[in-house]
C-alpha cells in the first residue's frame, strides 16, 4: 500500500506538473495499491495539477453501445474500459462527459468544456471535436500508467487524418440514439473502425509511436508500481500523420 505524496511524487518526476492537462490511460492494479483507494488516487493526482490544471480519462462504451444495443445516454451509459474511468465518470463531482455513443471521454478542471463541448459533431469514433484530437491545442500531454502503449485511443485519431485504406468501415454504417443529460435525444449515423479488409485483420501496433518521438516528447518512469509512458500531445500527433503518410501500415500488422 502506497501513500498519496509517493504517487505525487512519482507524477512530478515523470513530468506532470501544476497546471498540466492529461489525457490518461490507466491500469488500476499496476499501481499497486494506494492510500485511500480510487478516492486517494485522484485526490492526489487533482491537487497536483492544481486549479489551472485539467485531467481527462477516456469513458469508452464501444462494447455496450452497438449496432444491437444503440442507445448512448450521457449520464447513464457505464465506461466498458476499467475502474478508474467509471469511478472518475460516477465519483469524481465535477466531471463532464463528452456526447459521442461509443468514445467519450471524462474531464475534470479549466480546460473541461474547451476539450469535451463539441464532440457531439463528430461522426467517427475519434474525429476533430474529441478531446483526444483538441488536447494538442491546449498543450497537452498522454499517459500511459500501467497500461500497454498499444492502448492508446489518441492513434485512432491520428488514424483518421491520413484515413488508411483500412480504417473506416463506409458500407456499414452504425445509427445510434443519443441521449444527453437534459434527457433530450438525437438520431445520429456513425462510421466505424474496421480494421478487417478482404479476410485479413490489421492488428494496431500504436506503440511504434514511441520510436518517432524525440528525447523531450516523450519519457518513460514508475508511477508506484506502475510502468508509465508520458507523451507530448502536439508531437504524438504531428510524428504519427507524418509517418502514415510516408507508410499507411506504419501502425498495424497484417493478421491472417
Amino acid at each position: 500500500m502506497h501513500i498519496k505524496q509517493q504517487l505525487t511524487e512519482d507524477l512530478a518526476a515523470l513530468g506532470i506538473h501544476p497546471g498540466d492537462t492529461v489525457l490518461m490511460h490507466t491500469s488500476y492494479k499496476s499501481l499497486g495499491g494506494i492510500e485511500d483507494g480510487a478516492a486517494g488516487f485522484f485526490d492526489a493526482f487533482l491537487t497536483l495539477l492544481g486549479g489551472a490544471g485539467t485531467l481527462v480519462l477516456p469513458s469508452l462504451s464501444y462494447a455496450t453501445v452497438t449496432r444491437e444495443q444503440p442507445v448512448f445516454d450521457a449520464a447513464e451509459t457505464p465506461s466498458c474500459i476499467g475502474y478508474l474511468p467509471e469511478y472518475f465518470r460516477t465519483r469524481v463531482s465535477g466531471t463532464r462527459r463528452s456526447i459521442h455513443p461509443t468514445h467519450s471521454c471524462c474531464a475534470y478542471g479549466k480546460e473541461a468544456q474547451s476539450l469535451t463541448g463539441e464532440h457531439h459533431l463528430d461522426r467517427t469514433p475519434v474525429g476533430e471535436h474529441s478531446p483526444f484530437a483538441r488536447l494538442p491545442g491546449v498543450g497537452g500531454k498522454i499517459l500511459i500508467l500501467g497500461s500497454h502503449p498499444d492502448h492508446n485511443t489518441t492513434l485512432h485519431g491520428v488514424e483518421e487524418t491520413a484515413e488508411p485504406f483500412y480504417l473506416l468501415d463506409r458500407e456499414h454504417p452504425l445509427v445510434y440514439t443519443v441521449r444527453y443529460p437534459d434527457g433530450r435525444e438525437e438520431v445520429q449515423t456513425h462510421l466505424r473502425h474496421n480494421f478487417r479488409v478482404d479476410g485479413i485483420y490489421y492488428e494496431q501496433k500504436y506503440s511504434r509511436i514511441l520510436n518517432l518521438l524525440s528525447s523531450d516528447e516523450v519519457s518513460f518512469g514508475k508511477v508506484l508500481d506502475a510502468d508509465c509512458v508520458l507523451m507530448d500531445a502536439a508531437a504524438v500527433w504531428k510524428r504519427g500523420h507524418e509517418a502514415l503518410v510516408s507508410d499507411p501500415l506504419y501502425f498495424v500488422e497484417a493478421q491472417k
